[in-house]
């Protein structure tokens, strides 16, 4: 019977231990999850992906210099931070030139809010065969930059790049929006295409440098 208090409280303190661990803000859904011993909620997880994309200036710098877009790093920029970047492609002209340019902006350090990329898709007068290939760039390398934190534009979105026309959606939180117009003065089938995301409830500085 000595044994008995013991053993009670043992089993006792296990379940109030996964609940305690269940209930840490620091735990994401999956890992919350886990310690609940439940399946994730999808949504949440999700919504955990997206937010980490925003929360973690490093790791889109390293993401987007993956596409060549050579960013510095996220530095302090007029009232907030921002980090910047260009690449053109392809690397060898085939008749399509995608000038793009990246921009992750925000109002502290540690936290962005707002992600952008603009391309310029341009034709010249002569298209070899692997020209077609060029007009995949735009949905290759934001789908790309998303892969790598796990998660997608979704339907709505992934369909406008594909097509290079204007959408927008909001998902777990962000706010995609992709507006694609023809650019004057050259081939019927340029396109400037810019693609924001944006932390749903982000501030103003976040939103005001594009194009400064």
């Amino acid at each position: 019977m000595r044994f008995a208090v013991p053993l009670l409280l043992i089993v006792a303190a296990a379940p109030l231990a996964g609940c305690g661990a269940a209930h840490d803000p620091s735990l994401n859904e999956q890992q919350a999850a886990a310690a609940q011993n439940r399946a994730p909620d999808r949504d949440k997880v999700m919504a955990d992906r997206w937010g980490q994309i925003f929360s973690n200036p490093a790791a889109v710098v390293a993401a987007a210099n993956d596409f060549g877009f050579k960013v510095e790093g996220y530095k302090a920029a007029g009232k907030g931070f921002a980090a910047t970047g260009k690449v053109t492609w392809p690397e060898e002209p085939n008749g399509i030139a995608v000038e793009s340019a990246f921009e992750a902006t925000g109002a502290k350090a540690d936290t962005i809010e707002t992600i952008r990329f603009t391309f310029d898709v341009k034709h010249e007068e002569k298209l070899d065969g692997r020209a077609r290939d060029s007009y995949g760039y735009v949905r290759r390398i934001v789908l790309g930059f998303l892969a790598r934190f796990e998660v997608g534009p979704g339907d709505t979105i992934n369909g406008a790049l594909q097509r290079r026309e204007s959408a927008k959606d909001v998902q777990h939180g962000v706010s995609i929006i992709v507006d694609a117009n023809p650019i004057g003065g050259g081939n019927a089938k340029d396109r400037h295409i810019t693609v924001t995301f944006t932390r749903v409830g982000a501030s103003a500085p976040a939103n005001q440098t594009q194009g400064k």
